[in-house]
């Protein structure tokens, strides 16, 4: 017999945790993508930036937070005053919708009539974190254009064909 409270609580919460699991993704993109240009950076031989090192930050194998990845942009590389402040912002938004925003809003999560200004406050922090990448893509796309001929529209074309062929079945 199905827990009616379970039940109910993930058709209510449905939106919320959409919204949430939408914005982890965003951050996880954030972060590889802190990473993945200090790799390319260091590919190019930027000082104090070890290929092997940052190859290995890249797939994991050393950890890494998001604000040590920033730390590191900042030290090894000359970057704007918007970028730094973007990123210093970009960082206080993900730490919150990573570490504290569901645990500090439960009690607002009980009440129906706060879902939407929930939702609104993730999507705020979600656009913050968005608008950092954003400002880091052109030079992943550049520095990977360059070094590898890879082309980031390529990649998405492909992608979004394949998650459409591979979708139409369900």
């Amino acid at each position: 017999m199905p827990d009616m409270f379970e039940e109910r609580k993930k058709q209510v919460l449905a939106p919320i945790f959409f919204e949430a699991g939408a914005a982890l993704y965003d951050c996880q993109t954030f972060e590889y993508g802190i990473a993945y240009l200090l790799y390319l950076f260091s590919r190019l031989g930027a000082t104090g930036l070890d290929p092997a090192h940052c190859a290995a930050i890249l797939d994991d194998e050393e950890k890494k937070t998001a604000g040590q990845l920033a730390q590191l942009l900042q030290k090894h590389l000359r970057i704007s005053e918007d970028l730094e402040e973007g990123l210093a912002k970009a960082l206080r938004a993900r730490n919150c919708l990573v570490h504290r925003f569901l645990i500090d809003n439960v009690e607002r999560m009980l009440e129906v009539r706060e879902h939407d200004a929930l939702i609104k406050e993730i999507r705020g922090l979600r656009s913050t974190v968005q608008r950092c990448q954003k400002q880091l893509d052109p030079f992943a796309r550049a520095l990977a254009q360059s070094l590898d001929g890879a082309s980031f529209d390529m990649w998405a074309s492909e992608a979004k064909e394949q998650f459409l062929r591979d979708t139409r079945e369900h």
